[in-house]
């Protein structure tokens, strides 16, 4: 049995403030607003609280979604940046909190999903990126064979109420190749645009287009930013959630915590965040990191996103 999850961490603040400015001035105030929902959602809190909901549940592979990098760095007069500032780097933050709950994972297939900065009127430059990126535990008895990367062709611009100022989302994907006791298992993990379905849904089709003559046992997490009518990943691919859990364990609700994660009820009201599987059984599906004993010691839900856990056995060989 291999135990697979998908965990988007939330950037940390709410990106879409942004989109709303329709001047330097506002673009500044709102700025404030993420600097300031950054501070308050303390990642290296909510690390720590990741760590204890994964090394609970030890995933031998999980993949994430919004692993962010947010930095800042002075403007010259002529617009060129100085020397960056780090004020939150999430996969070394989160590998040394996994490390420290005694529940060790490499990294693997890390790409970016999107990135870009702007200058916020202070003299300031400030950039966010965020990436996928697929943990395979080490002592889970896995080797992996190959990991794979791509970014999709078709991408969507963000454009905000200011004008000129425009926010390109290219998304991407990431895959790793792994063998336990002689079985071979491919496991994708992506994030799909979350602001504009037609782009949505053709990067969907590009990634099952490319994993369609792939020999091998398929699992397919990730944030897919569509309800479960909505979704459409097709036979033979089967949502885990629903062939395991959706009978005896509630509603599978994966998505909106408060953007500061402060909220003390969950909030969560959809279900995005998948695990499908392609030519293995599913024998178990659960939701993680949305119960209260699950938050920080300041309050804090780990992240915006609840985790989904699914337990897969592999025929002998590779199957498809």
């Amino acid at each position: 049995m291999i135990r697979v999850a998908t965990y988007n961490l939330y950037l940390g603040a709410d990106l879409a403030l942004l989109f709303g400015a329709t001047d330097p001035v506002s673009l500044a105030e709102r700025v404030a607003e993420v600097r300031a929902q950054l501070a308050a959602t303390r990642f290296e809190e909510r690390a720590v609280a990741l760590a204890r909901v994964l090394g609970r549940e030890r995933p031998d592979v999980v993949g994430l979604q919004e692993v962010a990098r947010w930095s800042t760095a002075p403007l010259g007069p002529d617009g060129s940046r100085g020397e960056e500032t780090v004020h939150a780097d999430f996969l070394p933050t989160l590998l040394a909190a996994l490390e420290d709950a005694g529940c060790r994972y490499d990294a693997h297939a890390a790409n970016l999903n999107f990135s870009g900065g702007l200058g916020v009127g202070d003299g300031t430059w400030m950039g966010v990126s965020g990436a996928n990126v697929t943990l395979v535990r080490a002592d889970a008895g896995l080797t992996v064979t190959a990991e794979h990367t791509g970014g999709f062709r078709d991408t969507h611009d963000v454009v905000t109420a200011m004008p000129g100022v425009v926010f390109p989302v290219a998304r991407s994907w990431g895959a790793v190749e792994v063998t336990h006791d002689g079985r071979r298992l491919l496991v994708v993990n992506t994030h799909t645009e979350a602001y504009d379905k037609a782009t949505r849904d053709a990067q969907r089709d590009e990634l099952l287009s490319v994993l369609r003559d792939v020999p091998l046992p398929v699992v397919l997490v990730g944030d897919l930013n569509a309800t479960a009518d909505e979704v459409g990943v097709p036979a033979p691919y089967v949502d885990a959630w629903t062939v395991a859990a959706a009978a005896t364990d509630g509603n599978g609700l994966t998505s909106g915590q408060r953007g500061d994660l402060a909220n003390p009820e969950s909030l969560l009201h959809g279900r995005i965040d998948y695990v499908f599987v392609r030519g293995a059984r599913v024998m178990a599906c659960r939701t993680v990191g949305d119960r209260p004993e699950d938050r920080t010691p300041g309050g804090l839900w780990p992240s915006d996103h609840a985790g989904v856990v699914a337990d897969i056995e592999l025929a002998a060989g590779a199957v498809r």
